[in-house]
């Protein structure tokens, strides 16, 4: 038998949590009705044959074979190209012993890379459990013959994995799960056991539990995002956008800088953010801006009030928006989406608008903190320079509010509006790993942006 190899796992985003998958080995994909099994399976199945794999489905159903194409034709990822045999879920109950014979005459005539029987459950039904544990023994060295990658889904509580044979038999184990959260359902994917791969990352694999989407598209995993690693941190400054800021901190921002700018609605956040971003974008650096309640055509019309032409800079490709209902996302997603634009274009600076609306798709405090320090983490590993934006409750004085996100970001900003004086003020709390001034600036929206006020400002 050939020594293991490492293979992809046909699942987007899997490949990049795992590293792919061992071959030959057998993976138990398991979890309740409706989390994605056998979509997974399939889309395996698919991609591996379009990658010259030849790949077997062996489902054990009480549906016609016209039936399973009919729903298989649904599915956008899918193609003929791999071979489909059939058992029937009630023969296979009641006689085990020949769906067994049947198994191993099909994989015997096929002879696959890559197999999946979908479910395992239904096998030995009727057994006694030494019965049915002398059964999947005789199955597991049937499947050990064959130098292919297995995958057997099983119809399985998290609570019966430990008792089931199947897992006992199994190098890896995939466990699906759906969890509710107010008016959304979030679909979590653990891997309980795998076997044969990194040890470098096994532990942080099999420590924790990753998001998962399954549509007509298919079924698509997303790592947590982390940093690059080998990236050397920029420490040159680059230039905020807005006039007299840069002197606040000591001559501008570190290129690899996360800012955020607090204050209350109508102290100009958003206008300070699409200042940031056009900035850039006049010299030459791509950008991204990621909103929660603005459409990018919103944007796009609130800027050329302000005589800045954003519609240029989307046009030659230097401009991206990722603009979602903040009740609609999954974070996982979002944050993939947000890294594979980064990534395809080169991004240098990103304004995050408004990271207040997040405690929408993410209500638990401690997950919300998680996810911008992942978020603020991987972006200074790029060396981009990124502001975020949120809102706070309101002040007597600039610099004396609390700040849940502050603590994770490089610096902070607060903007507050005096209702005494009918003025703006803005004041540097945080500046890490360089000088800031400590004096509260007064600033104006003018029609041309956010400018500090001087001597000369009319």
């Amino acid at each position: 038998m050939d020594g293991l190899k490492q293979i992809s796992c046909g699942i987007k985003g899997l490949d990049e949590i795992l590293g792919g998958m061992v071959s030959p080995s057998t993976i138990l994909v398991a979890g309740t009705a409706g989390v994605g099994k056998t979509i997974m399976s399939l889309q395996m199945l698919s991609n591996a044959s379009k990658n010259g794999e030849k790949a077997l489905y062996i489902p054990i159903t009480t549906e016609s074979a016209e039936k399973l194409n009919r729903y298989n034709s649904t599915l956008d990822f899918f193609d003929n190209s791999f071979e489909v045999h059939a058992i029937n879920r009630q023969l296979a109950e009641k006689d085990p012993l020949t769906t067994l014979i049947e198994i191993g005459n099909i994989i015997e005539s096929i002879k696959p890379d890559r197999l999946v029987i979908d479910p395992i459950t239904p096998l030995g039904y009727g057994f006694i459990e030494q019965e049915k544990r002398r059964f999947f023994y005789t199955l597991d060295s049937m499947l050990q013959e064959r130098n292919m990658l297995t995958f057997l889904i099983g119809e399985l509580l998290k609570t019966e994995l430990h008792n089931s044979v199947v897992s006992h038999l199994s190098d890896g184990i995939i466990y699906l799960t759906r969890e509710d959260r107010n008016s959304r359902a979030d679909h979590l994917m653990e891997f309980i056991k795998m076997r044969g791969i990194d040890p470098g990352i096994h532990s942080e694999i099999t420590s924790r539990k990753y998001p998962y989407n399954i549509n007509s598209a298919g079924f698509a995993a997303y790592p947590h995002l982390k940093p690059e690693n080998g990236l050397a941190l920029d420490d040159t400054r680059v230039e905020a956008g807005v006039p007299g800021l840069d002197s606040m901190f000591d001559g501008g921002l570190l290129r690899y800088n996360s800012l955020l700018v607090a204050g209350t609605p109508g102290t100009g956040k958003k206008i300070f953010g699409l200042q940031f971003i056009l900035h850039g974008l006049e010299n030459g650096e791509p950008g991204i801006v990621v909103s929660f309640e603005d459409t990018p055509y919103q944007m796009i019309l609130d800027a050329k009030r302000m005589g800045w032409d954003l519609e240029k800079y989307v046009a030659c490709g230097l401009l991206h928006f990722i603009c979602s209902n903040p009740g609609e996302i999954y974070p996982g997603k979002h944050a993939a989406n947000i890294k594979e634009l980064i990534e395809a274009n080169d991004i240098r600076r990103v304004f995050f608008d408004g990271t207040n609306h997040l405690e929408l798709s993410i209500p638990d405090n401690l997950e919300l903190r998680g996810y911008l320090y992942s978020m603020t983490s991987y972006l200074k590993s790029r060396n981009i320079t990124s502001l975020f934006t949120t809102d706070i409750a309101p002040s007597e004085c600039p610099g004396n509010e609390k700040i849940d996100a502050a603590s994770i970001m490089d610096s902070v900003l607060v903007l507050h509006n005096s209702r005494a004086r009918d003025r703006r003020y803005m004041c540097v709390t945080k500046s890490r790993g360089t000088k800031h001034k400590r004096s509260i600036k007064e600033y104006a929206i003018t029609e041309s942006g956010i400018k500090l006020r001087t001597d000369t400002l009319i």
